[in-house]
């Protein structure tokens, strides 16, 4: 999957995402931009990145089958989240306030630490970060 750069918006120009097969295609391809703003110069300084480059293995997202629920068909999953979402509210009062717990904390972490809304591990497997291989030479 070819994309814009991740996270590194740029003003009056828009990336356009694309899949590329280059497991067996000997061509070069184009990274595609779509203006969003008319008359207005755009310019990609030297060694600014201009495309973000993500192996998707062939197949894969044509074998994932999407299923849309509504979050109270599960009444489990609905319960944890409405006790996230008031834990949230409440430590976005706390941010607010001098001195408070939440202002030393700056954010709540139950997510990067793998913490589900009940502070249990989510999974045994969590990732904060991946550690990726360099490109091969």
């Amino acid at each position: 999957m070819v994309q814009g750069p991740i996270n590194r918006p740029k003003d009056a120009i828009a990336p356009l995402t694309g899949i590329v097969e280059t497991d067996w295609a000997p061509y070069s391809f184009t990274m595609n931009w779509m203006f969003t703003r008319s008359d207005t110069l755009v310019r990609f300084e030297k060694d600014e990145p201009f495309c973000h480059i993500f192996p998707v293995q062939r197949g894969a997202l044509e074998n994932v089958t999407p299923v849309l629920r509504l979050l109270s068909d599960s009444h489990e999953l609905q319960r944890q989240h409405s006790a996230w979402t008031a834990s949230r509210s409440q430590f976005n009062k706390e941010l607010t306030k001098v001195g408070s717990q939440a202002q030393s904390d700056k954010w709540q972490k139950l997510y990067y630490q793998g913490l589900d809304s009940e502070g249990r591990a989510a999974t045994e497997d969590h990732r904060t970060r991946l550690r990726l291989k360099p490109f091969a030479r």
